[in-house]
């Protein structure tokens, strides 16, 4: 099985994945996560033509990423996101490398949604429209990015049921992207089952570019492939959200690739706590 480092973009982490949702909040109710992604030392990454690419040097990256829900009312639930990078970049895998090593830490691409409850009879229907801003950090010696130097704008719908101790639920959208990047189709599935005090899910996402943009990113960011223009992909995967109590739980995740372009071909594991209050 080909793996990528899911973690690495924006629909990588539990937490994001969490944000798909039809479900809201109740009023006043919220949900946060402090979560722990990393991705171990990579060489490659799958080209656009989804073949592998030699890196100019070997790279690596963890997130730590803190994820919060707010219900505004019973209707609308106010989601955000704020993800902290630890970046490397390590031994060479050419003759005459044309980025340095070193290291490289600050925020990467920060997002607010609203999540509107537009149907909850029999089926929960809901809206979202998600900003992630371009807070990014990039590093001219070492080509190491931080997050996309864009903001993103995604209305996604997604449709809902619960089944007393299953669920299952589908969402789609289209994502736009500022300063020449390509536009993107985001949609996947997500279901689990409880067993005890542990929700086991199984989840999958199609991440599409449609290659329409015109950025020119800098020539050591195209080195290290990250947060470039038109990556993508198909992903499949597995987490575990174990409710500790009613109020505190531990949730870790890993998922796996059937298609990618220009993203890692190692795996990316998350793992985190979360306190929620309803």
């Amino acid at each position: 099985m080909r793996t990528i480092g899911f973690a690495l973009f924006f629909v990588g982490c539990t937490a994001l994945l969490r944000a798909q949702s039809p479900w809201t909040r109740s009023d006043a109710g919220f949900y946060t996560q402090l979560a722990w992604h990393t991705i171990p030392t990579y060489t490659s990454i799958f080209g656009i033509d989804g073949e592998g690419r030699v890196l100019d040097r070997a790279l690596s990256e963890s997130t730590l990423q803190l994820y919060g829900e707010y219900g505004l009312s019973d209707q609308t639930t106010l989601v955000a996101s704020i993800p902290y990078r630890f970046m490397r970049s390590g031994d060479s895998q050419r003759s005459s490398p044309q980025t340095a090593a070193g290291d490289f830490r600050a925020l990467g691409n920060a997002s607010v949604a609203f999540r509107q409850q537009l149907w909850s009879r029999g089926i929960q229907v809901a809206g979202t429209l998600r900003f992630d801003l371009p807070v990014d950090q990039y590093d001219p010696p070492t080509g190491l990015r931080t997050g996309y130097n864009a903001f993103t704008i995604v209305p996604m719908v997604s449709v809902g049921k619960g089944f007393g101790k299953t669920y299952a639920f589908a969402y789609g959208g289209y994502g736009w992207r500022s300063n020449g990047y390509s536009a993107l189709m985001q949609a996947g599935l997500e279901g689990g089952a409880k067993i005890g005090p542990v929700w086991l899910v199984l989840f999958t996402e199609l991440i599409q570019p449609f290659e329409n943009g015109s950025v020119d990113v800098p020539y050591r960011n195209e080195l290290t492939a990250l947060y470039i223009d038109n990556q993508g992909w198909w992903s499949y995967g597995l987490k575990g959200i174990w409710e500790i109590n009613r109020f505190w739980g531990i949730v870790a995740s890993g998922a796996g690739a059937g298609w990618a372009q220009n993203v890692p071909k190692n795996p990316g594991l998350s793992a985190g706590v979360f306190f929620k209050w309803d």
